[in-house]
């Protein structure tokens, strides 16, 4: 017979970066939001069930970056295996014991109470197993959770913080809804101000729902609510207005004497209640205090409280003790489709529930849901047509915006090889400290930094860009910035950029080139005909472009050539002058130049995944993208859904939900561009020596010019016998995916381009080091700012020994001995420092010895 039951035999964990956050946030990083994905057997056949995390920092929701990651990890452990009966009452009480044992891990690994560790972790697992669970019954989660399926009235958010323009424009956009919500208030004056504005628009019959951030005194909510209700008495604001002071920022006493001031001023009537004071609860502990000292409106936030199940739980105590008290029910900002569908399934089984804020102005996460929340005639939302959220989760949008990813069993897709070759695996964790807030590693100057220490030369940083390597031998320092070096100079590097310049010396030089010209962006005409008379297919692209942007090849028609221009014209590019040349056939390489020799040979080919019968296109890039993950260079350049992408999918009679058949090549790019989601493999050992000749010819065909990277079309293993071409010489070439290509063996180029500007001072370094004993004086704002602590933390984590101390003039000194890989990290991250801090310059200089040499210690 076969089972009643489902059994959960996968769990997967996708973050994903929210890209509509990082305008509300001080520091200007991101949120993110953790997709969960449950899978279960029953039956014959698979469930799987859909949930959003949305863990914003232990004030809010209890989580902790890596900690939160951590626990997530073990939770997906223990779910393995776990089940749920296909009948409704057994199946809500195996999810409440199982999210029971969840709660229970989360505080053995906080070693902190339940009610307070990883409630947004929770949240999205407790969403994806609610919605496993009704699935598993055959019925809507809104059914499962005892909801009637009612459609329910949610007020309009509109986050407040905005300049006036975007908060009127905004406030427009509401129009017709019940209710609004102004969240991220700055404070009491800016309350006011935006209450006053919702009011202007939406008019006075218009209940406004007033969230405040930050912190909230005493004495500045009495005043608050004073000055709201004497603007409500004289008719400026709406007689029905809810008063949300910050979490954790007020006492319930403080809310009641609030609510009895405003009642004196503004006695609730007929009309309208009047003032109403909002609590915000995130446990039954918090929710039954509230209550218990008199207040009657209580918001439940459903990442903050941890989940559907826990709202509705402290929804349901709170009927049972209080019945007079009323909920509100909101989520954090910047939830995205899936987490917006389970909050409208919950809303429609809470008992007492008066405000509800949920609406397309919040739904702004990565990920989409089909079908989306939606609204009737009168704004009103209505849960799905089941079972489960009644929907799907879509990420197409968000492929390229992932940044982590777990999977329990741990069944790790068999790895992608090019060209033959295995993906290279590297340890990105010592470059960590070099990582940007949209995820990428910035590695170029700090490996040239690394390519100087290990080589017992000093360095000096005025930012995290540029590097100076000086030595006593040495005339004067070297200058490098991520992709440039003291030999190249100014005049080189122009000529380079002009690419119809470029072909005019390489031309003179004998180097072969496309045959081509430049033309006006306002004779796209001219531009056309001439395309037309070189009787081949050829390339249209910017005459000063960068990284491929605008970039249109093997273009062989007259419609062609004309779709490429318009769509250049789209770009930043569109308005300058632009290049038509005759298409090389062949693949597509950058080789690296410096001094006589070429250092590195990548061949860059276009993004693509390859079919294994089972998977769509979209789980095949994520699974792509999770290795582009483990790579420093294309952890910042994962494969995208974008137009170029969806142009070659229909030109191959495909869908992103298409699944490819084993083996078959699915392109998705027309050039080998890495940051549009190309793919590097290093093959200099396997190239032909005409092909290197050529190159090193064509750097020394622009005067002064001594590093460079030239971009080839042809055959690496054929050299010139078949045809090749240059198509253009960058003075300025990038070199991080010359040390981590995706296949292919590293290249240490920074080592090169160091030595170089040694040997062109008449100077030998000698050799690596085994041991690097460094001194590091850092200046700026780096005292009384915890600068100490956050380098000694620094320096243990990567196993080095020595002290730091202030100077007694201003500025830091630690002396810092250790292998050279650690201590590189540890001097070339010193120009970051802790948030406090503000630093200016960095001298790294070599020493005979540090002690002590066996701990780091922390002087004063």
């Amino acid at each position: 017979m076969l089972s009643k039951r489902a059994t959960v035999t996968r769990a997967t964990a996708l973050e994903f970066r929210v890209p509509s956050s990082r305008g509300a946030r001080v520091d200007g990083s991101y949120e993110h939001n953790v997709l969960i994905r449950i899978e279960a057997g029953m039956r014959g056949r698979t469930i799987e069930g859909i949930g959003e995390a949305s863990p914003r920092g232990r004030a809010l929701t209890g989580d902790s970056k890596s900690r939160s990651w951590r626990f997530l990890r073990s939770a997906l452990q223990q779910l393995e295996g776990t089940t749920l009966r296909a009948r409704a009452e057994p199946a809500r009480a195996d999810l409440v014991d199982i999210m029971a044992g969840l709660r229970s891990l989360a505080a053995t690994v906080s070693k902190e109470p339940e009610a307070a560790a990883f409630r947004g972790m929770l949240a999205g697992v407790d969403a994806a197993l609610a919605d496993l669970a009704a699935k598993t019954v055959g019925t809507a989660l809104a059914d499962f959770l005892g909801g009637t399926r009612r459609p329910v009235e949610a007020a309009a958010v509109v986050r407040a913080h905005r300049t006036s323009s975007r908060l009127l424009r905004d406030l427009r956009a509401c129009a017709g809804y019940p209710a609004i919500n102004l969240v991220d208030i700055a404070g009491p004056d800016a309350a006011i101000d935006a209450a006053a504005t919702a009011a202007s628009v939406a008019g006075l019959g218009t209940p406004l729902w007033l969230g405040l951030g930050g912190t909230l005194t005493r004495a500045q909510g009495e005043k608050l609510v004073e000055m709201l209700a004497d603007r409500m008495s004289a008719g400026e604001l709406p007689r029905h207005l809810v008063l949300q002071p910050p979490h954790d920022s007020v006492t319930p006493a403080d809310l009641v004497e609030w609510q009895a001031i405003a009642d004196v001023k503004v006695p609730p009537d007929p009309s309208g209640p009047g003032i109403v004071l909002m609590g915000d609860a995130a446990c039954a502990a918090t929710a039954k205090k509230l209550a218990g000292s008199g207040l009657k409106k209580i918001s439940l936030n459903v990442q903050r409280v941890g989940g559907a199940l826990a709202v509705l739980d402290v929804a349901r105590q709170l009927h049972t003790e209080y019945a007079d008290v009323r909920l509100g029910l909101s989520t954090v900002p910047h939830i995205s489709g899936v987490g917006a569908c389970t909050m409208a399934e919950l809303a429609t089984a809470l008992p007492n529930l008066d405000y509800c804020a949920l609406s397309s102005s919040i739904i702004s996460g990565p990920v989409t849901c089909v079908p989306p929340v939606e609204h009737d005639d009168t704004r009103r939302i209505r849960p799905g047509e089941g079972p489960g959220l009644g929907g799907t989760a879509v990420l197409t949008p968000a492929t390229h915006l992932l940044t982590r990813h777990l999977e329990w069993p741990r069944r790790r897709a068999p790895r992608s090889t090019y060209g033959g070759l295995p993906v290279n695996r590297f340890d990105t964790g010592p470059l960590q400290p070099f990582t940007t807030q949209r995820g990428e590693i910035r590695s170029a100057s700090p490996l040239i930094e690394r390519a100087a220490l290990i080589r017992g030369l000093n360095t000096r940083r005025f930012s995290r860009d540029v590097v100076m390597v000086e030595h006593p031998r040495l005339a004067e320092p070297l200058c490098f910035t991520p992709s440039k070096t003291a030999s190249t100079g100014t005049p080189a590097h122009r000529a380079t950029v002009d690419k119809e310049l470029t072909r005019r010396l390489l031309q003179a030089a004998g180097v072969p080139v496309p045959q081509g010209a430049s033309f006006s962006a306002a004779k796209p005409e001219r531009a056309v005909q001439y395309a037309a008379s070189l009787g081949k297919p050829v390339v249209v692209k910017p005459k000063n472009g960068i990284h491929g942007t605008g970039v249109s090849t093997d273009l062989r028609t007259e419609q062609s050539v004309r779709a490429a221009i318009e769509s250049l014209a789209g770009t930043k590019f569109g308005s300058q002058p632009f290049v038509v040349e005759t298409y090389v056939p062949g693949d597509d390489y950058r080789l690296l130049v410096v001094g006589d020799q070429v250092v590195s040979v990548v061949l860059k080919k276009p993004a693509s995944v390859t079919g294994d019968g089972r998977s769509s296109v979209v789980d095949l890039v994520i699974e792509k993208n999770k290795e582009r993950l483990e790579n420093p260079h294309t952890r910042s350049c994962l494969l995208r859904f974008d137009t170029a992408a969806m142009h070659w999918l229909q030109r191959q009679e495909l869908t992103p939900d298409s699944v490819p058949e084993q083996g078959r090549h699915v392109r998705l790019g027309s050039a080998g561009n890495i940051a549009a989601g190309g793919e590097s493999i290093e093959v200099l050992d396997q190239t032909h020596p005409s092909i290197l000749d050529l190159a090193v010819r064509a750097v020394h065909a622009v005067p002064g010019l001594d590093h460079a990277g030239v971009d080839l079309m042809g055959d690496h293993v054929r050299g010139t016998d078949e045809a090749a071409a240059i198509i253009e010489i960058n003075g300025n070439p990038a070199t991080a995916f010359n040390h981590f290509p995706l296949s292919g063996t590293p290249r240490d180029v920074s080592s090169h381009l160091v030595l170089r500007g040694c040997e062109l001072a008449g100077f030998d370094p000698g050799p690596p080091r085994d041991v690097l004993s460094m001194r590091i004086e850092i200046e700026g704002r780096v005292q009384g700012v915890g600068y100490r602590q956050w380098f000694a933390r620094l320096a243990e984590d990567n196993g080095l020994a020595g002290s730091i101390r202030n100077l007694p003039g201003g500025g830091v000194e630690a002396l810092v001995t250790g292998g050279p890989h650690a201590a590189w990290v540890v001097a070339a991250a010193a120009i970051n420092g802790p948030r406090r801090a503000s630093v200016l310059q960095v001298t790294t200089t070599h020493v005979s010895g540090v002690e002590p040499a066996n701990r780091f210690e922390v002087h004063r």
